[in-house]
């Protein structure tokens, strides 16, 4: 079940990649990265490390791959470096962010040296820095979107998601299909850019 919802879900990044590069965006990172065959190894590397890896976020990073929809994007009134986010826009868009297999090993890294210096770091078990939060998308200082490894579920909640408490991760990705990879947008929905209509679409997972 993860693997297909997964499945369909690659095919929409790829569809809004292109389309929000024909539009104008000029990401901050690499708009899109699919998953390689070293990219399948090291994950089966880092499960062995940490365990488990709950089951959706595992698909996401075996059929979908990494996502960087944050950036500069006049049509979207998306701003990154190019202004302030504030002034372009009501809301803060949240554009998309998928993680890499490498930012998983590099955060995993990151924890097993903080434990290391301070072992109560570890009582509170791995969270993931998922993706940046809606703040440091639009190059404010914010904080970022994590997942708690140790609670394995199917489908894990993503902790520090603004206005979406509890929103476990497949529900996030369906609300940011939904809005043309840009889901802040909901929270406005009648003053969202024109041009937002024609990335958006009703989610088929």
């Amino acid at each position: 079940m993860a693997f297909a919802t997964m499945q369909r879900v690659a095919g929409h990044v790829d569809r809004l990649a292109e389309q929000l590069t024909d539009l104008g965006l000029v990401p901050v990172m690499p708009v899109r990265e699919p998953v390689t065959a070293e990219d399948l190894r090291e994950l089966d590397l880092l499960r062995a490390e940490m365990g488990p890896v709950p089951p959706a976020l595992d698909a996401c990073f075996r059929q979908v791959g990494g996502a960087w929809f944050a950036g500069d994007c006049a049509a979207l009134n998306e701003c990154y470096s190019a202004g302030s986010q504030y002034s372009a826009a009501p809301v803060l868009p949240d554009p998309l962010v998928l993680p890499t297999v490498q930012h998983l090993r590099e955060s995993w890294g990151d924890y097993q040296d903080a434990v290391e210096d301070d072992p109560e770091v570890g009582e509170d078990g791995f969270f993931f820095d998922f993706a940046p939060d809606e703040l440091h998308k639009a190059n404010i200082s914010g904080a970022t979107h994590e997942i708690e490894m140790a609670q394995f579920v199917p489908d894990p909640v993503i902790h520090g998601v603004a206005g979406r408490s509890g929103i476990t991760l497949v529900e996030y990705l369906r609300v940011s299909i939904a809005w043309g990879g840009m889901p802040g947008w909901s929270f406005k929905p009648d003053q969202a850019p024109a041009a937002l209509a024609t990335l958006r679409v009703q989610p088929d997972f």
